[in-house]
């Protein structure tokens, strides 16, 4: 069998509510040269009987369980391997993905071999459907230096739905993945930076769910992201002194001017100094347990 030109992997646990609007829209898109690859990370609702009714009704579908819960990261990285599309995307089991998404994030970068990954504008919605009154200001970064989409990376303090979009599997195998502390996708995102430029259709083709069920809808439950992220296993703590300490190995590891280096990791520092708050927190978080 030939291969897909797209690969999409759908971690999902516990996803039962929304899972079937999510394969469907999936199901639906106007691009349909894709596999679309389903890892269960133990779920224990009726996920597992949802997932395998699509595979049974549509070749493109291909369902996998784990034996345990292995995490959020975990859940995630282990769908890159089995990738066999020149592009990829992750899907979230409780987003929708309105028709032409992957059309058109598919021309994009086969328009230009220096865009990596290619995303499309947001629309936020609570756990019912309804609108929410929020922006994302998005990850459009096309300029040539890669110190400079480098920077954006690391100072900017946005929504990470880009990182759901397409990218390129062959850049995508050549980052660390994401780690197990939660908030690890801003690690991500600053290494693909490096590797070319993000570009943004102009289009809110791409519906996430705010819901209390998911990473967006939990920002600062410290132990709920941590079980979230790391499942059945041990959850890593400090995620932002992890975040900080990765950050500043990407710049020093980076193929840019030490010159660039240090005016990165003088604005890294910076950064580190508006978050204080936070990372005193997890200073005395494990004293407080």
């Amino acid at each position: 069998m030939a291969a897909p030109t797209l690969t999409i992997g759908m971690p999902v646990y516990n996803g039962a509510t929304y899972v079937t609007e999510a394969l469907e829209s999936i199901l639906a898109q106007t691009f349909r040269d894709f596999e679309l690859i389903i890892s269960d990370n133990a779920s224990t609702d009726d996920t597992e009987t949802i997932c395998r009714a699509f595979a049974a009704r549509d070749p493109r579908v291909t369902y996998r369980r784990n034996a345990e819960n292995v995490g959020l990261s975990a859940n995630n990285n282990l769908l890159v391997p089995l990738a066999r599309g020149r592009l990829f995307k992750w899907a979230p089991h409780d987003d929708v993905l309105r028709p032409h998404y992957l059309e058109r994030c598919v021309a994009a970068l086969d328009a230009d071999p220096s865009v990596v990954l290619a995303y499309p504008q947001t629309d936020f919605v609570d756990g019912d459907g309804n609108p929410l009154d929020l922006t994302d200001p998005g990850w459009h970064l096309i300029m040539d230096d890669p110190s400079e989409r480098l920077l954006v990376a690391i100072v900017a303090d946005r929504y990470m739905n880009a990182i759901l979009g397409v990218i390129r599997t062959d850049a995508l195998r050549r980052t660390r993945l994401l780690p197990r502390y939660a908030g690890g996708d801003d690690r991500l995102i600053a290494e693909l930076s490096l590797l070319g430029k993000f570009v943004e259709v102009p289009e809110r083709l791409y519906v996430r769910r705010i819901h209390k069920g998911s990473t967006g809808g939990n920002r600062g439950n410290t132990k709920w992201l941590r079980a979230h992220w790391s499942g059945s296993r041990r959850g890593m703590s400090a995620p932002y002194w992890r975040l900080s300490r990765d950050r500043a190995g990407i710049v020093m590891r980076a193929p840019i001017p030490l010159s660039r280096k240090a005016v990165l990791l003088t604005m890294h520092a910076r950064t580190m100094r508006y978050g204080w708050r936070r990372l005193l927190r997890e200073l005395v978080e494990p004293f407080r347990a």
